[in-house]
């Protein structure tokens, strides 16, 4: 009998089944890039709180392989276009920068940011253009 009449695909929501597979891929990379992979390996994650502390605006990253990697970066409507989205990007490659990252990347979409991110000296370097009712997805870096 060989692998195939053994092996099954399911489709499920498994918590432990999900963290096997991430960690073994976490494990193979960490060993593929010789350590490279947890350099620096730490959250950069920011808040912008109003007067009772409610966060109004976050930004969280990741590091490695001596690279910025933003993953979430949201503004209130109410708190738009005033310099926080600046601060708190600036702060966070600065951070990165102090931990020897050398590099920054992202991805957005046409209805979110693409503008904010290039006004702040990111470059367009991959075109997601087949989603549907004309949404592109832009691929971003810069040099820190």
């Amino acid at each position: 009998m060989n692998d195939e009449d053994e092996l099954q695909i399911v489709f499920e929501d498994n918590d432990e089944d999900y963290k096997t597979v991430c960690n073994n891929l976490y494990n193979y990379n960490l060993k593929e890039t010789k350590g490279l992979l947890t350099k620096p390996g730490r959250s950069i994650n920011l808040f912008l709180r109003d007067k009772t502390g409610k966060a109004v605006s976050g930004i969280f990253c990741a590091t490695y392989c001596e690279t910025l990697y933003i993953d979430n970066f949201w503004i209130d409507e109410e708190h738009r276009k005033k310099g926080y989205g600046k601060s708190l990007i600036m702060q966070a490659e600065n951070m990165a920068s102090q931990l020897g990252c050398k590099l920054s990347h992202t991805s957005t979409f046409s209805y979110q940011s693409p503008e904010f991110y290039q006004n702040m000296g990111y470059n367009v370097f991959g075109v997601i253009d087949e989603y549907p009712d004309g949404i592109i997805q832009y691929f971003l870096k810069k040099r820190l």
